[in-house]
Parts: structure tokens; C-alpha cells; sequence
């Protein structure tokens, strides 16, 4: 629904335009509802107008608590992914060597080869150029495993556990495939953040309080904790983009390590 907004415009001016915008808005609206209801009107069914809010705020806290919680299981999910396809095909380095140093250098380059990639292509990893370059390099695992010629045990073990982890790699970095541009949030689950949102913020322009300085502050610090609620929801909602965005740290530290090793 909204990943331009986190793909394509920076944290920073998001967060401004949504917990900025919304109380300076509030403000807006609460000068223009009162030249109609006066605080003097308000004022006597403040008491009615609190037990309300409290049931609309009840309401709001388990909707956003239910998507922020929803959402970071879906963020969790997308990181642990990306850490075991960085260690997916590392395990294979040191298990090579049941087939001499050379064989485990071969495999080591083309384990390298890939994370590299990975890490290189990571901001532009669904598209068509850095797709053919990962699936090259698991071509090139898979062509080197299956070249080899197994006479031990454990050589053949090692070669049946290469295969299936190259699989496990390609299961990976589809699921990750899938999870870049898939919303969390459904139009459902938006549907109801937004009404209850909208619920929240027009019962705060129900409140009779005549006073220049502390009604704008109230309206201010409550209309905040509501934008902040939705630029968490946004940023979280796609777990690739954004402030959250799962970065490839684990694939640089494998790369790292195994450079080390040489």
C-alpha cells in the first residue's frame, strides 16, 4: 500500500510529515470545530465525552498493539531469515575438507562468491541483474559438488548435505524474494487502524477546556502518540525498506570470517 513511502522517501522526512503533520492538523481542526462548539458548551459533558474516550482508547490500544506486535513477528521472521541463508552455505567450508585443501578452497571462493553478492546487490537484490548474478553462483556450487567424486563415507556425506543445503539456499532467497514487497498489513488490518485512528483523534476535539496554553499541549502531546503509533506501523510494515529494513550484516560477517580462514 504505501512501500514508496518507505522505499523511495528518506526515514527522516517521513517521521516529520506524520508525527509533525497529524498534531499541527489536530490543531487546525480543533480552531476551526470550536468556532461552532464552544468550550463553554463542551465543558459541562466532559464527564460523558471521558467515558467514551476511554472505551475508544481501549479499542484503538488493542488494534495497534495487535498489528505493532503482528508486525515485528513479521520483521523477526524476515531477519532470521537472512541470517540462516548467510550461514546456510558457510557450513560447507569447513566440511570440504574431507575432500582436500584444494577442493575446500574451490568451494570456499564460490561460498564467498555468493555471499558477496548478496551483500553487494542487497538494495536492488529483487531485481533482474543481482537475481542472475546469485543464481550464477549457486550454479557454479552446485556444478563444483557435483563434479566431485566421492570415495569415503564421509565424502559422500558431504556431498549429499552440499546438495541439500544449495536447495535450502534457493528456498531462502525466494522466501526473501517474497517478503521485500509484501505488505504485513492487510486492507483490513489498515481499515481498522485508520478508523480507530480517526475515532481517537475527533474525540479529542470533544473536550471542553478554555485554556489558551494547556489545551493546545494536550492536543499536541496525544495527537503525537497517535502519529508515532501509524510511523511505526509504516516503517514496519515492509521489513526490507525503511528504518527497520533487515540489513546484510550477517552475510558481510560470513564473508569476513571466511576471508580470515584463507
Amino acid at each position: 500500500m504505501e512501500l514508496w513511502l518507505v522505499r523511495d522517501v528518506p526515514t527522516w522526512l517521513v517521521g516529520l510529515l506524520i508525527i509533525a503533520g497529524i498534531p499541527a492538523m489536530i490543531l487546525g481542526l480543533d480552531r476551526l470545530a470550536h468556532r461552532r462548539l464552544s468550550h463553554r458548551r463542551l465543558g459541562p459533558h466532559n464527564e460523558v465525552t471521558g467515558v467514551i474516550f476511554a472505551m475508544v482508547g481501549v479499542a484503538y490500544a488493542i488494534v495497534i498493539g495487535l498489528c505493532v506486535v503482528s508486525l515485528w513477528e513479521g520483521y523477526t521472521g524476515a531477519k532470521d531469515n537472512s541470517r540462516e541463508e548467510a550461514a546456510n552455505l558457510a557450513a560447507l567450508v569447513s566440511a570440504s575438507a574431507v575432500f582436500g585443501p584444494q577442493i575446500q578452497q574451490q568451494i570456499t571462493d564460490s561460498v564467498i562468491q555468493f555471499e558477496s553478492d548478496v551483500v553487494t546487490d542487497w538494495q536492488r537484490r529483487r531485481s533482474e541483474g543481482p537475481e542472475r548474478r546469485r543464481t550464477a553462483d549457486l550454479d557454479q556450487l552446485t556444478a563444483a559438488i557435483g563434479a566431485l567424486q566421492p570415495t569415503t563415507e564421509a565424502q559422500k556425506a558431504f556431498v549429499l548435505d552440499a546438495i541439500q543445503r544449495i536447495g535450502e539456499a534457493e528456498v531462502h532467497h525466494h522466501a526473501a524474494d517474497i517478503e521485500a514487497d509484501d505488505e504485513r498489513m492487510s486492507g483490513v488490518m489498515w481499515f481498522g487502524v485508520l478508523i480507530s485512528t480517526v475515532a481517537v483523534l475527533v474525540m479529542l476535539l470533544l473536550f471542553g477546556l478554555d485554556d489558551g496554553l494547556v489545551r493546545p499541549l494536550l492536543l499536541i502531546l496525544a495527537s503525537a502518540v497517535v502519529a508515532t503509533n501509524l510511523f511505526l506501523i509504516v516503517q514496519m510494515n515492509y521489513p526490507y525498506y525503511g528504518s527497520f529494513a533487515v540489513s546484510p550484516e550477517a552475510f558481510q560477517e560470513v564473508v569476513t570470517d571466511l576471508r580470515a580462514g584463507r
